[in-house]
């Protein structure tokens, strides 16, 4: 397996385990929020699903340009999709489009700058490798909530 290919390994396996975490929250909880101000289960996930499309131009073009009205735009349309099934379908759907993406890439090119209107340098392999972090860390922000439903 070369480094492509374990990415592509990690990042399904990763998608797959965000949502088997966020189904074992009740249902009428996967909009709780733990404090105000604090993000629910379901809107991280709706930014697991939508995050890839809005920011395809890091991978496509090696730059991606923000701003508060494309963020707040995003924020608006994510916020529609509130079906842990459709979210799951979308994010699952964006998902196939990265590793197609990560397919066609070459090794070679992982060093490659990639502009990123946020503080450090960003590369080829951080691009390619964000979904699944995002992912994971996500993961991790909702079994914080569960444990605090929990508790």
């Amino acid at each position: 397996m070369n480094a492509l290919e374990l990415l592509i390994y990690l990042t399904e396996k990763q998608v797959d385990r965000v949502f088997e975490v966020a189904r074992r929250l009740p249902a009428e909880k996967l909009d709780w929020k733990p404090a105000p101000g604090a993000r629910s289960a379901l809107c991280q996930l709706q930014e697991i699903a939508t995050a890839l499309p809005e920011f395809w131009p890091m991978f496509t073009e090696r730059k991606m340009e923000w701003d508060g009205a494309q963020f707040e735009r995003w924020m608006t349309e994510r916020a529609k999709i509130t079906s842990l099934d459709e979210l799951e379908a979308i994010t699952k759907k964006n998902t196939q489009l990265l590793v197609e993406f990560i397919k066609a890439s070459d090794a070679n090119d992982l060093t490659a700058p990639v502009q990123m209107p946020f503080p450090g340098e960003f590369n080829v392999a951080d691009i390619l490798s964000y979904h699944y972090w995002n992912a994971a860390y996500h993961e991790g922000q909702i079994m914080y909530i569960a444990s605090l439903i929990e508790a």
